[in-house]
């Protein structure tokens, strides 16, 4: 038979009394800190973008140079006449295409030179991030891998779309 259960309640089952617990919030920051954190990130973003156009523009400058040497010592190479038998025509369309594929060389450095330099003169105009195609800011992620994007991926790839329909 089940044994019956008293009605007096015993020290292990009182209820205890609910204690209201005090949580304290951090206090928060006036609109005034906040802008001013942001605007600090800001421009420790631009410092680092500026420091990677800079580096940038080292290096193309570099090889600009280098690409100018190389040129010179191909250039006071005398091209072969074709019609001569001293070389090989296979020779003449070698050094034909190894110059050929240095001037390109250099003018694809030269434009890229060009858009770092564009680049560094939006960010002294304090433009720099802002797509020049829809005026929307340009994703960090895509200023990360190429510094000096002056379009946002959207009009790239706008852009990319109209290039190859006018081919």
């Amino acid at each position: 038979m089940p044994q019956k259960r008293s009605s007096k309640p015993t020290s292990s089952r009182r209820a205890r009394p609910v204690r209201a617990r005090t949580v304290r919030k951090p206090p928060t920051p006036s609109k005034a800190a906040a802008s001013k954190r942001a605007k600090e990130r800001a421009t420790d973003r631009l410092e680092t973008y500026n420091r990677l156009l800079l580096e940038e523009r080292r290096r193309l400058r570099e090889e600009l140079a280098e690409m100018e040497q190389h040129q010179v010592k191909t250039e006071e190479k005398p091209v072969a006449d074709a019609s001569g038998y001293d070389d090989d025509l296979v020779d003449v369309a070698t050094e034909t295409f190894e110059r050929e594929k240095g001037l390109a060389l250099e003018s694809s450095a030269q434009g890229l030179l060009e858009m770092v330099e564009e680049a560094l003169q939006r960010i002294r105009n304090g433009t720099y991030g802002i797509c020049v195609g829809c005026n929307t800011p340009i994703d960090a992620n895509r200023l990360r891998a190429i510094p000096y994007a002056r379009l946002c991926i959207k009009c790239k790839e706008r852009e990319e779309r109209l290039r190859s329909v006018a081919r």
